[in-house]
């Protein structure tokens, strides 16, 4: 009786002190992020499901201020054996906003997205209150290249948090390695601005450098500006399907030239002249 006694004391002691660690755990426990707004199918659709004519029509970008650059003589930036695209931005900020546009855009020729977010710049910031789409969350599925998206900063700022905005998504290292290398003299002109882009280390776009101003969009809602991108004398779809070209060249380039029916296209040609990649 005396060691099922005892047995019974330890038993209750090991379940207090569970409960205490439990309770301890809880309650230093940050609160969860709440869900992403999901991007209304219809934009999505027709971002991503745009004819090969409004490409065309839109040719090569006129940069307005800083431009991409191209890559030379860098490895291969390559994941599961495809050539990879990678996103670092923030929620909050604008030039991100009006990159994202034409990243969903230019990727939705060679595969599909799920799980879109939307949402818009912070409007503490220049071209506050941009409609836009959010990668937190998202994946992406393709043949020819991956896409690792990574959302570093929330929309609405804070006063407790570094930069002013919360943090959103932890950066994978593989990311800080390229950040490291890349964000910085002589390979950009503006280090530390995002959003930072690399198209498979042909590409480097940064900050400003996405090639339009995210004043073309701001003001509009994510189906105003969807509805516009098919009107090939539309400035809008002029400066983001332009720049859109860009981004596919550059893909086009890392997988060979495929698939023919993208890469062969003349809007997508007119990106690789203008990029000075052939």
């Amino acid at each position: 009786m005396a060691l099922v006694t005892w047995a019974f004391v330890v038993l209750v002691l090991v379940i207090v002190v569970v409960l205490l660690i439990l309770k301890v755990t809880r309650g230093s426990a940050t609160a969860p992020v709440p869900p992403v707004t999901p991007a209304p199918a219809d934009v999505v659709h027709a971002a991503t499901s745009l004819p090969a004519s409004a490409f065309d029509a839109a040719g090569a970008p006129h940069p307005q201020g800083p431009a991409p650059s191209v890559l030379t003589s860098q490895p291969p930036l390559v994941m599961a054996g495809r050539p990879d695209v990678v996103y670092v931005g923030g929620e909050f900020c604008p030039y991100c906003a009006a990159e994202r546009w034409a990243l969903v855009i230019a990727l939705g020729r060679f595969g599909t997205f799920s799980g879109l977010g939307a949402t818009s710049s912070s409007k503490y910031e220049a071209f506050g209150g941009t409609a836009t789409f959010s990668f937190d969350g998202a994946t992406y599925r393709s043949r020819y290249v991956t896409f690792s998206p990574t959302e570093v900063y929330e929309q609405a700022p804070s006063t407790n948090a570094p930069a002013g905005f919360p943090a959103l998504e932890k950066l994978p290292s593989f990311e800080q390695a390229l950040l490291k290398h890349y964000d910085s003299a002589p390979f950009s002109s503006e280090p530390g601005a995002l959003p930072f882009v690399d198209v498979a280390n042909l590409l480097l776009v940064a900050g400003a450098g996405v090639g339009f101003s995210p004043g073309l969009l701001q003001g509009d809602s994510m189906g105003k500006i969807a509805g516009e991108l098919s009107d090939p004398v539309n400035a809008v779809s002029q400066a983001v399907l332009g720049t859109a070209n860009e981004l596919t060249a550059a893909i086009c380039s890392a997988t060979g030239q495929r698939p023919g029916n993208v890469c062969d296209s003349a809007g997508v040609r007119a990106g690789a002249t203008g990029l000075g990649l052939g």
